[in-house]
């Protein structure tokens, strides 16, 4: 995670944490607020219908294409403890993807260390 996010390994880091988990803006559980450098917000819940189920297949597809490319790959997902990003990680399989993995120490890990970095905001 610290290479990808430092740039040295390749990866395309994706944050599936509300938008207010993203950017530091509302209180969390975890020992910092904010997101790990360099990832992207994409919402975990925001791929889901009222009834909890994946999107269809074009709604999906728009919502991830805003945020990623086919050329980003490969992708760690992280959110706080693992469960919002292995949802968003079956998302971008059933679109095809297989370059997709999960940082499941996610940011209850990553927090607790002060040497590790997180940025606030957008």
């Amino acid at each position: 995670m610290a290479a990808v996010s430092r740039g040295e390994r390749p990866g395309t880091l994706v944050c599936a944490l509300p938008s207010g988990g993203y950017d530091g803006s509302v209180p969390t559980r975890y020992s910092r607020r904010g997101h790990i450098p360099g990832s992207r917000s994409l919402p975990g819940r925001g791929l889901l219908d009222e009834a909890g189920r994946v999107l269809p297949t074009e709604e999906l597809t728009a919502r991830i294409g805003a945020v990623l490319d086919t050329d980003d790959s490969p992708v760690v997902l992280y959110c706080g403890g693992g469960i919002s990003a292995a949802g968003a990680a079956l998302a971008l399989t059933l679109l095809g993807r297989t370059d997709v993995s999960v940082y499941d120490g996610s940011l209850e890990e990553w927090s607790k260390d002060p040497a590790r970095p997180l940025e606030l905001g957008s």
